[in-house]
């Protein structure tokens, strides 16, 4: 097994870690479906499943606050999404989510890197020459 220093982040396609996603989004998808919410419950199991491997591919960011900050507005941004987009409970075979997670994804990974590139900046600036 390979050991990971404090700056490599794991790799978020492991099996072993991609079970834990799908574990962790069943219980989510399902409980809103037997309340009644079957497509908002898929929303929120693809926002669950993206985000913890987007946050997984960038965990060597932890132990910085910024990460914490940004992982919160994403979690709310999302959780807006939830709330006030009306969710189809029609049924969607898997290849048609497909771009709206790889989308999502996308966002999640790219703000986590966009904010890390402009601390890295202004620390470069504080700095002394």
């Amino acid at each position: 097994m390979k050991e990971l220093t404090d700056d490599q982040a794991p790799d978020p396609f492991t099996r072993k870690w991609l079970l834990v996603v799908i574990l962790c989004m069943a219980p989510t998808f399902f409980s809103f479906a037997i309340l009644g919410d079957p497509g908002r419950g898929r929303a929120v199991a693809i926002f669950l499943g993206v985000g913890m491997t987007a946050i997984r591919a960038c965990w060597n960011l932890r132990k910085h606050v910024w990460f914490w900050i940004v992982l919160g507005v994403m979690i709310a941004l999302q959780a807006l999404l939830v709330v006030f987009v009306p969710w189809s409970d029609k049924s969607y075979p898997g290849y048609a989510l497909l771009p709206v997670a790889a989308l999502d994804y996308c966002i999640v990974y790219w703000c986590f890197k966009l904010v890390e590139r402009a601390m890295k900046r202004s620390g470069e600036a504080g700095a002394p020459s």
